[in-house]
């Protein structure tokens, strides 16, 4: 198991983007913040990102101030990548993953994050 906590969130966003797929491949799980609207998401230069955090711990940093409202959600490994992906790709959403108050993370297209995931599951395959 990963240790991801709240100081986590101090790392660079690279280091943050490891950390959650190291998650993700392990624990096949990640959380969303929702609230009665569905998933919560952040706007910036006019795109829209749907943020994706490893844990129950580190998404509920994010229910303060004005989102004191919103509860974090856990999402299968496979609804992420059935029902999530090919959403957001329609929906023209993307990825923020584990992202900082200051909006920081990597950020992603739905196809490309699939292809990632298609890869590190193709590469888990071929140890198995």
């Amino acid at each position: 198991m990963t240790l991801i906590d709240k100081n986590s969130i101090n790392l660079s966003d690279e280091q943050r983007y490891e950390l959650f797929m190291q998650s993700l491949m392990l624990e096949r799980e990640t959380w969303i913040l929702t609230d009665e609207h569905g998933a919560v998401m952040l706007t910036e230069d006019e795109n829209d990102y749907v943020p994706f955090w490893p844990n129950n711990e580190t998404a509920a940093l994010w229910a303060t101030d004005e989102w004191d409202h919103c509860k974090p959600l856990k999402l299968s490994f496979d609804d992420l990548k059935n029902k999530w992906l090919p959403g957001m790709e329609e929906d023209e959403l993307s990825l923020i993953i584990f992202p900082t108050k200051e909006l920081s993370g990597q950020l992603f297209y739905p196809y490309e994050f699939e292809q990632i995931l298609d890869k590190k599951l193709a590469k888990l395959a071929r140890k198995n």
